[in-house]
């Protein structure tokens, strides 16, 4: 069942008292950033942070686009007019987010400073208020700072307000909109039907609040069931709450999701919304969403932080399970003030997200110790650091685990300190190895019962094409990422990992191609192309369908390397995905043989004739057809492109 917010935009209940709580949206047009007009969400870098680093630059680091200087790194002024006051009213100024520090100011007197990308955050201008004529400026600020988290990662660091804006009026006695960015109610939600709510009050006391739901379902992918309340206090002041009945837990042999053990079929998504950059709007988000349901996905790790609002709501009507994740990410500093920013950016994080039934752990870092000197990675200060953060979040939020993903195999360091441990493998891509013995040293290093892989995967350029494949290994950091390489790649994980009862589950890297400005890679600078789907979406590539052939309940039918139109060879390979059942291949409407599906769907033929010209490969099987078109060529290239 599907439950409506009351305001679907603001999660707020309008009441019908002359007191009631009112919420305009700022975003969309009426901006000016350093005096030119702009719509919020709004970010400087859509193109410049995608577009690789300056020709004749050193070659970069893999993972270090966000200390990278090849975009721009600024601070830039917003700035709009505001509503007029309702007198006797309160006025509040909600941002989403804003990269990734913030100062505002109110008809030129400062409000409040918010330093973290990812979080959102609300200050109370009443004071500064005219009765008309009013003017916010924000001063947004995506340099990179040695005590702000992240400090490095293989992402660009946009700037902007880059999600939305709200302007918010309360009673003189309302429910909290400004602590810690949360909307003044926080649940604890038993699957027996009582829900406890603490509200959280400014200008009279808190009051905690029982309610009870009488045989509540349970949330769960399969039945993703929301209930709502309004929480109304005497000042005619309220706020509406959706939330889900489930529990999570870990126990000796995996993850269980209201008592019943599942391995997690999980995809990674990062924020970037392609040309818009950080920029996305709902519709964006709709359609990114639309997509991870389409392949079947049951999680997703919102890498490396936490993302919109719209998008918990989202995966909580969807029924997709959540991975939050604290941006910490590669390496940390040791001074007070980092220590202090990520301890608050952790707090808004579980503040703001611990409502939605979705969210099934809170995860610690990821690939810490990337980029630290050896020498200073023994001093301790690390571990401290993150188990006090992990301390912290038990402390906001007892009932869920946290987590954990890492590219280092030393047990006695970061890696005992989260509850449950993944971690990242590219066996094939980055290393020789095969995904069998990554795992099987994980486990022996970590001394692990469970473990799950947080990141598995391999470039793919759908535009680009090799065949045969070469037997040993492509350079990751190359020009040529073809298509047929991450397909035999994934497959081959893919297998191991359905082979392997000991994971928990594996997080595909990624669900969608992003900007990563210090690679030039793949023949596409800029872009980290590991993706299921291109950065602007228009390309599903062959692997999205070898993952929905093994996850969707839809019967597929596809046969790869379609977008190669032209060979010189006189065979081609042919690889396809079925889900429904034995596949006939025909060439040029022959019959040339029946395979079974593997284990993971996957069909193979090697060495298939090509007359000269034009050919159609075609593969049928459940009453379904998908045909590839080959034309073969005299001309000889190193490898074959479109």
């Amino acid at each position: 069942m599907r439950i409506e917010f009351l305001l679907a935009a603001a999660l707020f209940s309008v009441a019908s008292s002359a007191q009631a709580r009112r919420t305009v949206s700022l975003s969309g047009p009426g901006w000016l950033c350093d005096g030119e007009e702009v719509c919020v969400p709004h970010t400087w870098n859509s193109l410049d942070g995608a577009d690789g680093s300056p020709e004749g630059a050193p070659p970069p680091e893999r993972g270090m686009s966000i200390s990278a200087d090849s975009y721009l790194r600024k601070a830039a002024r917003y700035s709009r007019r505001l509503p007029d006051p309702m007198p006797g009213m309160r006025q509040f100024v909600r941002f989403e987010a804003v990269s990734r520090k913030a100062d505002v100011y109110v008809n030129g007197s400062f409000a409040g400073r918010h330093v973290g990308a990812f979080t959102a955050f609300a200050f109370e201008v009443t004071d500064l208020l005219r009765p008309a004529d009013n003017v916010i400026e924000v001063v947004a600020d995506n340099r990179w700072d040695a005590d702000v988290a992240p400090l490095s990662a293989d992402y660009t660091l946009f700037g902007g307000i880059y999600r939305g804006v709200e302007w918010i009026e309360t009673p003189q006695v309302c429910i909290d909109p400004v602590t810690d960015g949360a909307y003044g109610v926080e649940l604890d939600v038993n699957t027996n039907g009582t829900v406890k709510a603490k509200i959280r009050i400014l200008g009279g006391p808190d009051e905690e609040r029982e309610i009870t739901i009488e045989n509540p379902e349970l949330w769960s992918p399969e039945n993703p069931r929301l209930y709502e309340e309004t929480f109304r206090i005497a000042s005619g002041d309220s706020v509406s709450v959706r939330f889900g009945f489930r529990t999570v837990e870990f126990r000796e042999d995996g993850f269980y999701l209201n008592g019943v053990k599942r391995k997690l079929r999980g995809v990674n998504r990062h924020q970037d919304a392609g040309l818009s950059g950080w920029a996305a709007s709902r519709e964006d988000e709709d359609r990114d969403f639309a997509l991870i349901a389409e392949v079947g996905a049951d999680a997703v790790r919102l890498a490396h932080y936490p993302q919109s609002r719209h998008v918990y709501d989202i995966c909580d009507e969807k029924g997709i399970l959540v991975w939050n994740e604290v941006p910490a990410i590669n390496w940390l500093t040791d001074s007070p003030a980092f220590r202090s920013n990520l301890v608050q950016q952790v707090r808004e994080m579980v503040a703001q997200k611990r409502n939605h039934p979705c969210v099934f752990a809170w995860s610690l870092f990821n690939e810490i110790y990337n980029d630290v000197p050896p020498d200073r990675a023994q001093e301790g200060w690390m571990e401290g650091m993150l188990a006090e953060v992990r301390d912290v979040i038990k402390a906001l939020d007892p009932k869920r685990p946290v987590v954990a993903a890492s590219d280092r195999q030393p047990k006695k360091m970061l890696n005992d300190i989260p509850d449950q441990l993944a971690f990242n493998a590219y066996p094939g891509w980055y290393g020789d190895s095969s995904m069998s013995d990554d795992i099987s040293r994980w486990f022996k290093a970590s001394g692990r019962a469970m473990l799950a892989i947080s990141e598995y995967g391999a470039g793919g350029n759908p535009f680009e094409h090799l065949d045969p494949l070469p037997a040993g290994r492509l350079d990751p950091g190359g020009p040529v990422h073809p298509e047929e390489t991450q397909v035999k790649l994934l497959a081959a994980d893919y297998m191991t990992i359905c082979g392997e009862p000991r994971l928990w589950g594996s997080f595909i890297w990624a669900m969608f191609d992003f900007a990563a400005d210090a690679r030039r890679e793949g023949g596409k600078n800029g872009i980290n192309d590991k993706g299921l789907v291109t950065r602007d979406r228009a390309t599903k590539k062959d692997v999205f369908y070898l993952f929905k052939a093994n996850w969707s309940k839809e019967s597929v039918l596809h046969v790869c390397s379609q977008r190669m139109s032209e060979t010189t060879n006189a065979t081609a390979t042919v690889v396809g995905f079925s889900s429904c059942g034995d596949v006939t291949l025909l060439v040029n409407g022959s019959v040339a043989g029946v395979k079974t599906p593997d284990a993971v769907k996957v069909v193979r033929w090697e060495a298939v004739p090509l007359a000269e010209g034009e050919n159609v490969i075609e593969l049928r099987a459940g009453g379904r057809s998908s045909v590839r078109k080959l034309r073969r060529v005299a001309a000889k290239n190193e490898y074959e492109s479109t």
